[in-house]
């Protein structure tokens, strides 16, 4: 199937070589790096070369490359991307450590003039990042490969069954698979998966590392209510949460709701859904410094500040869980030591979702009705939140530990 996959790759850069070309004359999207055109290592030595693709897979190597760091000063990092925007990203979180450049494409004198350039010691993939043709031209060529923080969705391992004659060969030849779950072992072990090594979530140790938080500052004039973050929003949820909105309005409970759609196509229909339902709303592109009123919703319209408004909120309530899409990620207002609220649409995370619930911090809700009875009950002792926090908190750092756990078995010092 490796085959049938290359000749694809080749048809398809064939049919695209002269929008390729433009491109390149250009100097647009990269496509000389994609073809393996970087800078030529100038050091020698050992070099780990990490693919990671999301901003989050970039994150979780702000936590692996130092560890290695601190200990190995003889090793050199390279980190490439899938995309043009990745690489910024990559730039802006990992160039004072690493190399930064674009993964090469799926033909074989790409990858190894790559390979050629920065002569790695171990590729290292993040999560999902399974390239086939880039990963056997490295094992044929003699470099070590691992995959960390290794996820595998109920979905995902449909896909890759499909096309396991290709993808097990390879799987199989890892040096290490290091997945978070029990439930990711399975998978890739039916995948061919042979030394699978189970840490944890990575991601766990970022949160608890990051830095400064940007904080809002927002104008809610004197009243002391309890501030509501809906984060992640998802389309439907939102007629949860605007009803829960009015409920709350209705009843003078001392509640402030600060809306974060995950979508900003779906911000229009948010609106009008407020507006059929008369409630007032401000956007937080908007916002001039005016008081916000305690019957009124902020909308936050603007990309990236998630984490700033979940450090201003008493409950934060994690989108995506009211509805089957299979839940966003809870640890980020967990770590911060927010009450954590959640629907029963959990799947995609499911280990942080237990973990939390366990704790007694996070609650479970399936409806309107269902959170307004849990806001009734902290109005009138807020300090159930407080120990819903801490409960999250510690929950968070339990699950703690993956990095180093990590570092340890790409090194070798675990077997």
């Amino acid at each position: 199937m490796l085959l049938l996959y290359r000749i694809l790759f080749i048809f398809i850069v064939a049919i695209g070589a002269p929008f390729l070309l433009i491109k390149a004359l250009a100097g647009g999207h990269g496509v000389k790096e994609r073809l393996g055109f970087i800078p030529k290592r100038k050091s020698g030595g050992r070099l780990f070369w990490f693919h990671a693709a999301s901003v989050g897979e970039l994150k979780i190597l702000s936590s692996v490359i130092p560890k290695i760091r601190k200990n190995y000063q003889d090793i050199d990092f390279a980190v490439s991307t899938t995309t043009v925007t990745g690489k910024a990203k990559a730039i802006g979180i990992l160039g004072d450590h690493a190399a930064v450049f674009l993964h090469p494409i799926e033909l074989k004198s790409a990858i190894q003039r790559t390979i050629g350039r920065i002569e790695p010691e171990k590729l290292i993939v993040v999560e999902t990042e399974i390239w086939p043709l880039a990963l056997k031209v490295a094992l044929d060529g003699g470099v070590k490969s691992f995959l960390i923080n290794g996820r595998m969705s109920a979905k995902s391992f449909r896909w890759y069954r499909t096309f396991r004659p290709l993808f097990s060969p390879i799987i199989g030849r890892f040096e290490k698979v290091i997945v978070q779950t029990d439930g990711d072992a399975r998978r890739y072990e039916q995948l061919g998966a042979k030394r699978i090594s189970i840490v944890g979530n990575i991601k766990y140790d970022q949160v608890l590392n990051d830095g400064e938080i940007i904080i809002p500052e927002i104008n809610f004039g004197k009243n002391e209510n309890l501030k509501i973050v809906a984060g992640s929003l998802r389309k439907g949820e939102d007629d949860i949460l605007i009803e829960l909105a009015g409920k709350s309005f209705d009843r003078d409970l001392p509640c402030q709701f600060i809306f974060v759609p995950r979508h900003m196509k779906d911000l229009e229909g948010l609106c009008n859904k407020l507006k059929e339902k008369s409630i007032d709303y401000i956007l937080w592109s908007e916002y001039r410094g005016e008081s916000v009123s305690d019957k009124m919703v902020l909308i936050v319209n603007t990309m990236g500040e998630l984490p700033g408004f979940y450090s201003l909120a008493d409950i934060a309530f994690v989108g995506g869980s009211l509805v089957p899409i299979g839940g966003h990620d809870p640890v980020e207002p967990a770590s911060m030591g927010k009450a954590v609220v959640f629907g029963p649409y959990m799947d995609n995370a499911a280990e942080a979702a237990s973990a939390l619930l366990k704790s007694g911090g996070a609650t479970e809700v399936k409806n309107s009705d269902q959170i307004l009875d849990f806001l009734k009950t902290v109005c009138d002792d807020r300090k159930i939140l407080i120990d819903k926090g801490e409960r999250c908190k510690n929950a968070v750092k339990s699950l703690s530990g993956a990095s180093e756990k990590t570092v340890r078995l790409l090194m070798g010092e675990e077997s």
